[in-house]
């Protein structure tokens, strides 16, 4: 089959890698002028593990990671909660990786890519009623060429959905807004922390023995502070003890700082003729369970199988979509049932909230990893 893949990220990425020993004949276009690896750092819970293995990546990952003893979570005074403890043998490996390493590594495995930079798809027709294709593409650059399967891994706000499947189908905003950045590691933090304050949260994950990613959210319903700079996250975090007040007195030297809003994306059929989503395009998730980059891995995977399966293309790409969609939509409901702790704001709430954590805390998270941990995807 010729095959595009729209998107150089990591789902288009994983989607090229997972196909290039079938005998594809594949091209990746990015509409961005050369790579880039948006985002600051990458949590890879512990069912990452065997996607990786499967892509043939899992010994480069293990190799530029930081492996995590345990997960801990603290109220805004960064007093302890509970620990989910990752290395007593429960657990597969837990790792975090800042996000342009695990990029890098994907595009090491792919050095033979056809690929374009600069490169988008302005329109496409054919291949709607029989899912056989092909399906004529024009570029914007003003080729054309023709194409047995188009994969639309660009992303949450994917082009390729809106063209397709029509911009009614649109992220749903979370009413959250955040920021990430990288910086220097705390001295004596050798574990991810979770913070949990009024309306708001901080993760320090630490990626390597020297740096940590940081995440911070505010609940914002109308999405007023997504714009807001170092000043604003020295307001909104002022009383959050622990490792933080250092971290917000050197906000300027860790610049650029990632603002951004969070939002999900709930699309009901994943295929459309000779066009399949993948990855965030089909299933965008709220960032509280981990999974982006994890189910972009299986979803690139579970293509790749249905396609060797299935010499129809249609009945390929409904077996992708039956396997994949009830899991996707479990994370997207267990992430926003986790991103509710993030959104009290009251006293009495906060600290039933954190009274709860103390008892049933690492029962609750492993709840959410153990089924994707145990479940083949």
């Amino acid at each position: 089959m010729r095959i595009l893949i729209c998107g150089g990220g990591i789902s288009g990425l994983s989607t090229a890698l997972a196909l290039k020993n079938d005998g594809h004949e594949i091209e990746l276009i990015e509409k961005a002028s050369g790579w880039r690896a948006e985002g600051a750092g990458l949590h890879l819970p512990g069912n990452a593990v065997r996607p990786m293995e499967h892509l043939g990546i899992y010994q480069d990952v293990t190799d530029a990671a930081f492996v995590l003893p345990r997960i801990r979570y603290t109220d805004h005074r960064a007093v302890t909660l509970f620990d989910l403890e990752l290395q007593d043998g429960a657990w597969p490996v837990f790792h975090a990786i800042p996000r342009a390493a695990f990029h890098e590594i994907l595009r090491r495995h792919l050095p033979d890519l056809t690929l374009r930079f600069g490169c988008e798809v302005m329109a496409s027709g054919g291949g709607d009623g029989s899912a056989e294709g092909p399906v004529q593409v024009t570029f914007s650059d003003g080729s054309v060429s023709d194409y047995d399967l188009i994969v639309a891994a660009d992303g949450i706000n994917s082009a390729m959905r809106a063209m397709h499947w029509g911009r009614d189908l649109a992220p749903v905003p979370a009413g959250i807004s955040c920021w990430r950045w990288m910086t220097d590691l705390p001295s004596g933090q050798a574990e991810p922390h979770f913070m949990l304050g009024r309306g708001t949260v901080l993760l320090v994950m630490p990626v390597s023995a020297g740096t940590a990613y940081v995440f911070a959210s505010v609940v914002d319903p109308d999405g007023s502070f997504a714009d807001r700079g170092t000043e604003f996250l020295r307001s909104a975090f002022g009383d959050f003890g622990g490792a933080v007040p250092a971290l917000l007195a050197r906000l300027e030297a860790d610049e650029p700082i990632l603002a951004g809003a969070l939002a999900q994306m709930i699309v009901p059929r994943w295929f459309q003729g000779a066009r399949v989503l993948v990855g965030d395009a089909a299933h965008g998730t709220l960032p509280t369970m981990a999974q982006g980059a994890t189910m972009a891995m299986e979803d690139a995977l579970v293509l790749a199988e249905s396609l060797r399966e299935h010499t129809n293309l249609r009945d390929a790409l409904s077996q992708y979509e039956k396997r994949r969609l009830p899991r996707a939509q479990w994370v997207q409901h267990q992430s926003l049932k986790r991103m509710g702790l993030a959104r009290l704001k009251s006293g009495p709430l906060i600290f039933l909230r954190n009274s709860l954590m103390k008892r049933l805390g690492p029962k609750v998270l492993a709840s959410g990893w153990r089924p994707l941990v145990d479940q083949s995807f």
